[in-house]
């Protein structure tokens, strides 16, 4: 029971820590300038290589855990005034953070993950409206509770289950989802007559759970389900070009949380952490950042 709340509140405040601090507070920081960035992201992407290689004595992933967050927490206190080396370290420990955190879950662990997908959507949008520059104690607070989270969960052993090999083809799907998400995400927050998050809060919230819900209490075959997913972000972008706030405040944030489930528990049955990490690093950082930079361009929109 222990170890199953840490787990939750582990990734739950993990990813709202992404979300607030350096999804969107660091990129409204350094206005979008992607060169000053880039050092986030180099260290982002080196993170996730280094969190899939042998460690030697330290090689237990809750101790690499340990080490990722307590660098995080360290970094909190400077939050946002950071310059290009500290740069690099926020992102060393949060690309150390991405696949290791996805590999403590496992398949029977799919309720804790339901709940931590429902903090870290729920802390994450209400949240969102703050002030950038004044985060600094929500990345303090959520650097805290996450650290808490690991150092109670020293002793947990991650099971071992059976080798698993996938071919890259099946995460070609996912890549296009975190894209397009990117895209839209970065797009919306920067337009003024389309930014969702500043007027329909509670809704964004509600729709985030009902996606949750669906994704996860509705069986429905692989193939069917990334054609629903791409529906729905057809249906979200339309409504985008149309500026229609109120409906993207209801079909977006639902498309979110169904896609996120689908991610999330397919990159759970990678078996090896090395896998895992090379594909977290097309699944997160390159697909993410792509995303940024075509919200930036405005080729989409």
């Amino acid at each position: 029971m222990i170890n199953s709340v840490a787990l939750t509140l582990l990734l739950g405040f993990e990813l709202s820590f992404y979300l607030l601090i350096v999804q969107t507070g660091i990129t409204e920081h350094f206005n979008s300038d992607l060169f000053k960035l880039f050092p986030i992201f180099v260290g982002g992407v080196s993170g996730t290589l280094l969190a899939g290689f042998n460690w030697g004595r330290f090689n237990n992933p809750i101790h690499k855990i340990i080490t990722a967050l307590s660098i995080q927490f360290i970094m909190s206190f400077l939050y946002p005034s950071y310059n290009s080396i500290e740069l690099f370290i926020l992102g060393l420990a949060i690309g150390m953070m991405a696949p290791l955190g996805i590999y403590l879950f496992k398949q029977h662990q799919q309720l804790s993950l339901f709940f931590a997908l429902a903090i870290a959507y729920t802390v994450g949008t209400y949240n969102f409206t703050s002030a950038a520059d004044e985060r600094v104690y929500i990345a303090i607070l959520f650097s805290t509770i996450v650290l808490l989270s690991a150092l109670t969960l020293r002793d947990f052993i991650v099971e071992k289950t059976k080798e698993t090999h996938y071919k890259v083809i099946t995460f070609i799907p996912l890549v296009l989802w975190i894209l397009l998400d990117s895209n839209l995400f970065e797009t919306l927050s920067r337009h003024p007559r389309i930014n969702i998050w500043d007027t329909y809060t509670y809704i964004i919230i509600s729709f985030h759970l009902l996606g949750l819900i669906s994704a996860y209490f509705i069986n429905i075959k692989e193939n069917k389900q990334h054609i629903i997913i791409f529906t729905l972000f057809v249906i979200s972008y339309s409504l985008s070009y149309l500026e229609l706030p109120f409906a993207l405040a209801i079909v977006y944030p639902f498309v979110i949380s169904y896609y996120n489930v689908i991610v999330f528990t397919s990159l759970t049955k990678l078996t090896s952490l090395k896998e895992l990490s090379f594909v977290m690093v097309f699944v997160g950082w390159i697909a993410s950042g792509t995303g940024l930079a075509l919200a930036l361009s405005k080729l989409l929109h």
